[in-house]
C-alpha cells in the first residue's frame, strides 16, 4: 500500500507487468463494490482500468527495465463519483495531450494508437494528468 493524500483512497503497488493486471483489477473493483454505486459504472471502470494498465505495462518502462505501477482508488466526496489514480515512474508522458485518432479512416488507413485514450475519455467524467516528482499521475473520475 502506498500512502495517499486523500483520506478515502486505498492503494496497491505492483510490478508493471501483465501478471499484475488481475490483482489490480480485483483490488479496484472490490473497492468500488463497497461504495454502493451503480454496477453499470463498474463495467466502465473495468474497461478503462485494463486499457490504462496495459499501456503502462507496455510503454512506461524499457524492455529491460523493471518498474512499478500504483493504483489508488475510492469514492469522491461529491456523491456518485469514484476516482482511480494511476502512478508510474516512466518518462514523462501525458496521454491526454495526444491528438485524437481519426475514426473516420478505414482500419488500414489509421495510425496505430489513440483509441484507448478516446475510450477512457468517453467512459469517464473527467481525466487529469500531472507530473509529480519522478511520477506520472493520471487521475480518472467516473460518475453515475
Amino acid at each position: 500500500m502506498r500512502p495517499s493524500n486523500h483520506a478515502n483512497l486505498a492503494g496497491l503497488s505492483m510490478p508493471a507487468d501483465i501478471s499484475s493486471l488481475e490483482p489490480l483489477r480485483s483490488f479496484v473493483l472490490e473497492r468500488f463494490e463497497s461504495t454502493g454505486l451503480s454496477p453499470a459504472l463498474a463495467l466502465k471502470i473495468d474497461l478503462v482500468l485494463e486499457e490504462v494498465l496495459l499501456n503502462i505495462f507496455h510503454y512506461a518502462y524499457g524492455p529491460d527495465q523493471a518498474g512499478m505501477v500504483s493504483v489508488e482508488c475510492g469514492p469522491r466526496a461529491d456523491e456518485g463519483r469514484f476516482l482511480v489514480r494511476f502512478l508510474d515512474q516512466g518518462p514523462p508522458f501525458d496521454p491526454l495531450s495526444q491528438p485524437p485518432p481519426d475514426v473516420t479512416l478505414s482500419m488500414d488507413e489509421r495510425v496505430q494508437g489513440g483509441l484507448g485514450i478516446l475510450l477512457t475519455k468517453k467512459m469517464s467524467a473527467s481525466q487529469q494528468y500531472r507530473r509529480e516528482g519522478d511520477s506520472n499521475v493520471l487521475e480518472i473520475v467516473f460518475a453515475e
